[in-house]
């Protein structure tokens, strides 16, 4: 089924609003609760464990939830359009910082309970998001133009929350420090500013979207036994790995590029960090088309193979990159920016596909209940990636600030942020090429499935046509014979009476 390509541009602006939050969430939240909220890395390892785990529990009740809503606005698009404003409005708590550096108790209760409301209201509008894909088209390449689209556009949206929000929050030379002179005032004002612009392109992209494939079907398994159906599928397990590993891999680079730009690199925020941030994002953007059609032209599982070798040479060399080189640093952000792309896109066009493979195997279409559980992985998963990531730079030497302002690290935790940065995604990377080969789902195959599944529609179809013809044969049937029974009765009390008047 062939999309228009307003359509799928529509569609990718709801990862755009989303990867706007995201982005600022990724790239900030951590510094922020460390250098600006005063949290101590440890505790803020717990916060992200703790929400993260919440927040994955929370995705698969919402899966189900879409899976079972009937409304006007469609079983995912009215989480959308209802949710938009929530999720915006919970953003802005995440960026308060409440009471002063002796209360790290406090902190952490706020933080964790400020951030589980907001992955609540994230879970209410990106899920339903996320499991829209399958329901506008079962064509094989438009999913991958359609991701192709979406992933260039959640690029817009992180370049608008990670490099924006560094020119107006990120230390002391940005915008709106320059204007308050208070790094908590400037963080606040950009976070009121990204979540009205997050909540105004959800709701265009909920208004020009078309759920066409919605096939009804009653999922009444709980979340074990749908778990263990979907793990039985070799295509579920392998392609739910390649994408997992390609996600935290890239989360992590996220959580730790600013302590690597302004820490490791000696860098002071503000402009330079947003030039930074937005080289390898604009990189990305224009690179997507060429792995949109290499992935079309060969095996998506071979192209992906190339990108990962490729990302795990290139951040090898944020280890030895010289503080305060731009070029140098220009140079990693740019060769970067155009393997993220491939990361992105490649693994989460395979991603809808299995929904067909699960009813092509199960006889049950459950894009909800998918989806739900891919969230609950991913959300634990990164919920463990990003607290190690904070307890190591904590192990580390790594000194929080209640300001804002650079401080000294010690060497040890610099050495830690261009390690971290430099090694762990891409072994990441490398590991998940086993999983993305073992996923190979042709698209021979595909077709195929939905060839099958077609068929198998039809003909259930064709019998339930059969059956109310049938029941509409037994209701005239019976009609009639009540019709005639009538009949006889009337002709009965017209004799009767007929005898009494002679």
């Amino acid at each position: 089924m062939k999309l228009k390509l307003k359509e799928k541009i529509f569609y990718g602006l709801g990862d755009l609003s989303a990867n706007i939050m995201f982005a600022a969430i990724s790239f900030y939240l951590l510094y922020f609760f460390v250098n600006v909220g005063g949290l101590k890395p440890e505790l803020a390892s717990a916060v992200f464990l703790i929400a993260k785990f919440w927040d994955a529990v929370t995705d698969y009740m919402m899966g189900r939830i879409s899976d079972k809503t009937k409304s006007k606005w469609g079983k995912r698009r009215v989480y959308m359009l209802f949710g938009a404003v929530p999720y915006g409005l919970a953003f802005l708590l995440l960026w308060v910082a409440p009471f002063g550096a002796d209360r790290q108790v406090g902190k952490m209760i706020y933080y964790t309970l400020a951030y589980m409301l907001f992955n609540t209201t994230w879970t209410v509008v990106y899920i339903p998001y996320n499991a829209i894909t399958a329901n506008m088209t079962d064509n094989y390449d438009e999913r991958t133009s359609l991701n192709g689209i979406r992933i260039a556009l959640a690029n817009v949206g992180i370049i608008l929350g990670a490099a924006l929000f560094a020119l107006f929050a990120d230390g002391q030379e940005s915008l709106f420090y320059q204007l308050f002179g208070d790094p908590r005032k400037a963080y606040m004002l950009s976070a009121a500013i990204f979540a009205v612009i997050s909540i105004v392109i959800m709701l265009l992209c909920a208004s020009n979207i078309h759920e066409r494939i919605d096939v009804v079907e009653q999922n009444n398994k709980g979340f074990f036994a749908t778990l263990k159906e979907f793990f039985k599928l070799r295509e579920f397990r392998n392609v739910m790995m390649c994408y997992l590993l390609s996600m935290v891999g890239f989360d992590i680079i996220m959580a730790v590029f600013m302590f690597f730009i302004n820490d490791s690199l000696g860098f002071a925020g503000g402009a330079m960090a947003m030039v930074f941030v937005a080289i390898p994002l604009l990189c990305a953007i224009a690179s997507s088309f060429v792995w949109v059609k290499l992935s079309e032209k060969f095996n998506k599982h071979k192209v992906y193979t190339i990108a990962c070798i490729y990302m795990a040479i290139v951040l090898l060399a944020a280890i030895f990159v010289p503080a305060k080189t731009v070029w140098s640093t220009v140079l990693l952000c740019v060769f970067a920016g155009f393997g993220m792309s491939a990361i992105q896109i490649l693994p989460y066009a395979s991603v809808p596909d299995v929904v067909e493979v699960d009813e092509y195997v199960n006889g049950t279409r459950r894009e909800g209940a998918y989806y739900g559980i891919t969230q609950f992985m991913y959300k634990v998963a990164n919920g463990v990636s990003i607290a190690l990531v904070s307890a190591v730079l904590g192990a580390f030497g790594y000194v929080e600030s209640m300001d804002g302002s650079v401080i000294q690290q010690p060497e040890s935790a610099l050495l830690a942020v261009r390690i971290v940065l430099g090694v762990l995604p891409g072994l990441i990377f490398i590991v998940s090429i086993i999983f993305s080969h073992r996923a190979n789902l042709s698209r021979e195959r595909f077709d195929q499935i939905k060839k099958e599944l077609e068929e198998r529609r039809a003909k259930a179809q064709q019998e339930k046509s059969d059956d109310a013809s049938q029941s509409d044969g037994l209701i005239a049937e019976q009609a009639a014979v009540g019709e005639a029974l009538a009949k006889g009765e009337q002709t009965n009390v017209e004799q009767a009476n007929s005898e009494k008047t002679e």
